[in-house]
């Protein structure tokens, strides 16, 4: 708070500075004008520094001005009389509050300072949560959820977040908090505590976002709008009556946005070769020598995006698709760096196993299924090298790559999952490419009888079904 006191301090003097020049300069130069003039500065209180790009009207009028870096502003031919200055920039929407100032009197030839500022991220917090809320936790997330193409809110949505506490015995339980958005498309999460890092999810119906990161730091109010596609935007399901072991209906859509990008190193240089996919859905991307890719049938809304290539870390971008647009992104990679594993408490890693669902199927006992020491096997050079114990898989080489074939089927088709999202491949066994043995967490393996639904994709009924989980996925969890 004394920092930005001290920032205010410093722009109002700056600006009062400006402005007495103005007014003599003007004076020397020109009697009274009949209109009056306005200049100032507009604080960012939440985040602690000017708010760039907002845009400060004047009430009853078409005046209009847009603050520039430093926060700073200037209104001229301001009519005689008493007005408002109203602020209007995306995060006070995001709030839901209204910013400006208190009324000012203009007389002709005036020129005056303003300072505006939003509340501190503690003052919202306590106006906007209850006590009873506050008394949980010191942090909120706030934000507005509108569908991708129309800007509608989306009222009636749900927004899911999930992160992990460490508990007295030091193991990391789950916790789950939900807010409905509001009809004016506004949703609210109070009780939360320090330094939270999660993950927020909108639900809509059938219909998710994707995983949206969250991360507080030393922010007590963290603010996040997400977009999800209406209903019409949907172009097809499949399958549309499929139900997940937990009996949650599985659907997946596919829409009208288009995703392009490029794909850079550490080094701005581009990288060829990087498997690009929007997670839950079947499109799929390698981007050219350039570093470029082009994804179409994209469903709207705020999506992940995974990256993969051998040699370089995964990562994930979260992108906010429309279909009225195409949306372009630029990647980075990190380099591969190998980490030995710390220790790690079993109880932990099935836990992370058990939110995946992976424990439960395991219990049913109608799959086959790997975690653990199993698959740190040095001798594992590849992927498809893990599975070679599996049972009804046989790996047969194709060229100069591994590929999967079913034992069980005539038509030797398997199906690969990998951190929940269906593996379309661009050339047979390229899964080898992209997925280490080192990086992986857990597998099962399913005929096609048993395969759970929610893996059956567009092939249903009729593959061996291998699904993947890997270690970033299963940690990202915990």
């Amino acid at each position: 708070m004394r920092r930005i006191a001290q920032l205010l301090a410093t722009a109002a003097a700056t600006a009062a500075a400006t402005a007495a020049a103005t007014a003599a300069a003007a004076a020397a130069q020109a009697p009274a004008t009949a209109t009056a003039s306005t200049i100032g500065i507009v604080f960012d209180s939440i985040r602690g520094r000017p708010l760039a790009g907002a845009r400060i009207r004047l009430d009853s009028t078409e005046l209009v001005a847009v603050t520039d870096a430093d926060g700073r502003f200037r209104l001229d031919g301001i009519p005689p009389g008493r007005h408002f200055l109203r602020v209007e920039h995306p995060m006070i929407d995001t709030i839901g509050i209204t910013l400006r100032s208190a009324q000012i009197a203009y007389a002709p030839g005036d020129s005056k300072v303003a300072e505006l500022a939003t509340p501190a991220a503690e003052s919202l917090v306590e106006r906007l949560c209850s006590a009873a809320w506050r008394a949980r936790g010191p942090a909120a997330l706030m934000g507005r959820v509108r569908e991708a193409d129309t800007g509608v809110p989306a009222g009636g949505a749900k927004v899911s977040l999930v992160w992990y506490e460490v508990q007295r015995n030091l193991q990391r339980a789950p916790r789950v908090r939900e807010a409905i958005v509001g009809a004016d498309g506004i949703y609210r999460i109070c009780g939360l505590p320090a330094q939270l890092d999660g993950k927020a999810q909108v639900i809509r119906g059938a219909l998710t976002s994707g995983d949206v990161p969250i991360s507080f730091g030393e922010d007590m109010l963290l603010l996040r709008s997400i977009s999800i596609a209406s209903a019409s935007a949907v172009v097809a399901t499949a399958p549309a009556d499929a139900a997940d072991s937990s009996g949650n209906v599985v659907t997946r859509v596919i829409g009208t946005a288009r995703l392009t990008g490029r794909v850079l190193d550490r080094a701005n240089q581009p990288i060829a070769g990087v498997r690009v996919q929007v997670d839950g859905t079947a499109r799929v991307a390698e981007t050219r020598a350039n570093g470029e890719f082009a994804i179409d049938s994209l469903p709207p809304g705020t999506q992940t995006v995974s990256t993969r290539k051998l040699g370089y870390a995964m990562g994930e971008t979260v992108v906010d698709l429309s279909s009225r647009e195409p949306t372009s992104v630029t990647i980075s990679m990190d380099d591969y760096v190998p980490v030995l594993e710390t220790v790690r408490v079993s109880a932990q890693r099935e836990r992370a196993l058990d939110e995946v669902g992976f424990a439960r199927r395991k219990r049913i006992g109608t799959g086959w299924h790997m975690d653990g020491p199993e698959l740190t096997d040095q001798t594992h050079v590849v992927f498809s090298d893990v599975l070679r114990a599996a049972p009804g898989i046989s790996v047969q080489r194709y060229g100069n790559r591994n590929v999967l074939r079913s034992s069980r089927d005539p038509n030797g088709c398997v199906s690969v999952w990998v951190d929940g999202t269906q593996w379309q491949s661009m050339e047979p066994g390229d899964i080898d490419e992209f997925v280490r043995p080192w990086e992986l967490g857990a597998i099962e393996v399913y005929s096609a009888s048993t395969t759970p639904a929610e893996f059956s994709g567009s092939m249903r009924g009729s593959c061996t079904t291998v699904v993947v989980w890997t270690q970033r996925r299963l940690d990202r969890r915990r």
